[in-house]
């Protein structure tokens, strides 16, 4: 059965419900995403500075070493409660930047 757990996402689902995890877990995951997210965000807007957490924490993740998820769950406490409190307020502010118009661009 644990070879079997180990391939079979539901399984391992299951395994986090029964064990009471799945809150944790799916935190991790969340932190994963916007960590991902970041660094695709940071790709299509150009160096962006890091001023805000999330950027931080996306520019100090190496995806070389570690996945987003394993960088995640080694975040402290406070640091992985900090990035979800802190993504909405980033996410709206790159969804601004993205959407406000080029500099110089002419009014529509």
């Amino acid at each position: 059965m644990p070879d079997r757990m180990a391939r079979d996402p539901a399984l391992e689902t299951l395994a986090d419900i029964a064990n009471d995890n799945l809150a944790e877990r799916l935190r991790h995951e969340a932190a994963a995403r916007i960590l991902v997210a970041a660094r695709r965000i940071r790709a299509l807007v150009g160096a962006h500075s890091g001023e805000h957490l999330v950027d931080t924490l996306a520019s100090d993740w190496d995806p070389r070493a570690v996945t987003a998820m394993e960088y995640a769950e080694d975040l402290p406490v406070r640091v992985l409660d900090g990035l979800l409190g802190a993504a909405p307020r980033w996410a709206r502010a790159m969804r601004d930047l993205i959407e406000s118009p080029e500099p110089g661009a002419a009014a529509a």
